[in-house]
């Protein structure tokens, strides 16, 4: 049964629904974005999803013979098992000659001691069948990718060295699609000698070196050799062990310069192969004196190699590189998937707090800022004060909503603090104080020159004074009466008390307010607002003021 594997897509589709609850919610870039932010969020994450799916599609397609062999040889592994046993990819050279045929068909998969070596015909299909095997693996990547290398299927150094490049280029694709960089060998078949050993076996034995962390000097391949020169000289007696040694020492030489050289060239655009091991047989294709290792041998030593035929088939996989494998931990993938989740929770916990605290530094700026300006108008510029208050106790109305119903989830996660600018708004707003309304009547309308009694008809010109008083109930009215200079200033004194006090008789009678509400204050000819060097300026001074001001002793209870 093929496991689940990771749910990338479940995931992306998670963290795009978290994206837009905190755009929404906590709008972290102003409602400006709020549209803009949407689409942007929907269209990478559809797009990122329709990439999944259709790399899933290609690979379950481009694996399917894959996937149906593997099936066919693992029915007896359980999945648990199958999981825990090393899983090679084989891709390169001669592929045909390391799997067995089996009814007349090439085998995909082979079932070794303690490994599945799965093979990969076409080396562009690396990335697809990776990404396969992590699914039918339950999630887990393959443990590793073995590069054949067979010299002698080569017509020439340029030739072989443009394959490396592509599986140089294929692997870092096949990291990238599976989220894991995948321990690289190399294993090359190529026929050494034409002698034969004493020991028919002793041909097709392994000489190499791995490792579970990357290879990053030569000293081990160069025991590799120190080690088969050992093997001769304990043998002296037999022509193929000298002649073995030499020919490794050399195939040895020749793979770090021209295939190691190719893999982990830094100058390369591709990513370098991480190296865990490499091993070379005295096996492989027919072989002469044309081929790429034979030339290097013949230009180095000046001696042309003999021609030799090829090994029959089967030959073998490398079995000893997997000894040295690293191990890698085990996850399950929706445990992987829900430590994902979590972190992908994490990020959006810290885009709510950040948009959260940067909303309520503007609001607590924006209302600081409000309070000071308020406080910095002079009380007579009334029309700038009014509109200070305006925004002072739009401020308020808005931090009253949100004490009454709740703080919304912008200004949220425990930042908000415009509750402490209530008490405040309160007390600016309670501050403001209107400027006194006034009334200025033609005192000749209404009295005879040099009288204080109200003429005659004189009320309808008191009208409008009424009702602004009607208007103001509570405050103070205080009737004021002023003159011209004509005459003496004890007798102008006198005329405007006189005139004042009459007024006030007559709008305590109209309005029916207790005289204790009223005040009543005579400026003679001391307070002009016009020059009473002209008839028109003695005019305007000849008045009576009727000015509502604020109770402040009843305002103070």
């Amino acid at each position: 049964m093929q496991g689940l594997g990771y749910p990338a897509r479940t995931i992306l589709i998670f963290a795009a629904t978290l994206a837009l609850v905190v755009h929404w919610l906590v709008e972290p870039f102003g409602k400006e974005w709020i549209w803009l932010g949407t689409v942007g969020i929907l269209i990478i994450a559809m797009g990122l999803v329709a990439r999944r799916t259709r790399y899933l599609s290609r690979a379950r397609e481009q694996s399917a013979p894959i996937l149906k062999a593997l099936s066919a040889a693992t029915t007896d592994i359980p999945v648990n098992l199958r999981t825990r046993m090393p899983l090679m990819l084989v891709m390169g050279d001669a592929l045909a000659s390391l799997f067995d045929r089996k009814h007349d068909e090439q085998r995909l998969v082979f079932i070794g001691d303690g490994a599945i070596w799965l093979r990969v015909e076409r080396t562009q299909d690396l990335p697809h069948v990776a990404l396969a095997m992590r699914q039918w693996r339950d999630g887990q990547s393959p443990d590793g990718v073995a590069l054949c290398i067979a010299p002698a299927l080569h017509a020439d150094a340029d030739s072989l060295t443009q394959h490396l490049r592509v599986a140089r280029q294929t692997l870092a694709d096949v990291s990238r699609m599976v989220g894991a960089r995948l321990p690289g060998y190399v294993t090359v078949y190529q026929r050494l000698t034409g002698l034969m050993p004493r020991d028919g076996n002793a041909a097709r034995q392994w000489h190499g070196a791995s490792a579970s962390a990357p290879l990053t000097d030569a000293l081990r391949f160069e025991a590799v050799v120190r080690h088969a020169e050992s093997h001769a000289l304990r043998h002296g007696d037999d022509p193929y062990a000298a002649a073995h040694a030499a020919a490794l020492a050399s195939i040895v030489g020749w793979t770090q310069r021209v295939v190691f050289g190719a893999l982990t060239d830094p100058r390369q655009p591709a990513a370098p192969w991480t190296l865990h091991g490499a091993c070379w047989i005295d096996c492989g294709p027919a072989s002469d004196a044309g081929k790429p290792w034979e030339r290097d041998v013949a230009r180095q030593t000046c001696i042309t190699p003999a021609s030799v035929d090829a090994t029959p088939a089967p030959w073998p996989l490398p079995q000893p590189l997997i000894e040295a494998m690293p191990r890698r931990v085990r996850s399950s993938p929706r445990l992987v998937a829900f430590a994902h989740a979590i972190g992908i929770t994490a990020l959006a916990a810290g885009a709510a707090f950040l948009g959260a605290g940067k909303h309520n530094a503007e609001l607590l700026r924006r209302v600081r800022a409000d309070l000071a300006h308020y406080a910095s108008i002079a009380p007579d510029h009334d029309d700038a004060r009014r509109d200070a208050l305006h925004a002072l106790v739009a401020d308020r109305d808005e931090l009253d909503r949100y004490a009454r119903t709740g703080v919304p989830p912008r200004l949220s996660f425990g930042l908000y603090h415009g509750a402490a600018l209530l008490p405040r708004l309160n007390a600016a707003i309670a501050s403001y104080q209107p400027p006194p309304a006034v009334v200025t009547l033609d005192s000749m309308s209404l009295f005879d020159s040099g009288k204080a009694q109200l003429k005659p008809g004189s009320t309808r010109a008191l009208v409008e004074a009424l009702q602004m008083i009607r208007a103001h109930p509570g405050k103070l009215i205080l009737v004021a009466g002023h003159t011209d200079n004509s005459g003496d200033a004890a007798s102008n004194l006198k005329l405007s008390i006189a005139r004042a006090a009459a007024l006030r008789d007559w709008l305590i009678e109209a309005s029916g307010i207790a005289a204790t509400r009223f005040a009543v204050q005579g400026y003679g000819d001391t307070r002009p607002i016009a020059d009473n060097d002209t008839p028109e300026g003695r005019a305007k001074n000849r008045r009576v003021e009727i000015t509502l001001v604020p109770d402040m002793a009843n305002d103070s209870r």
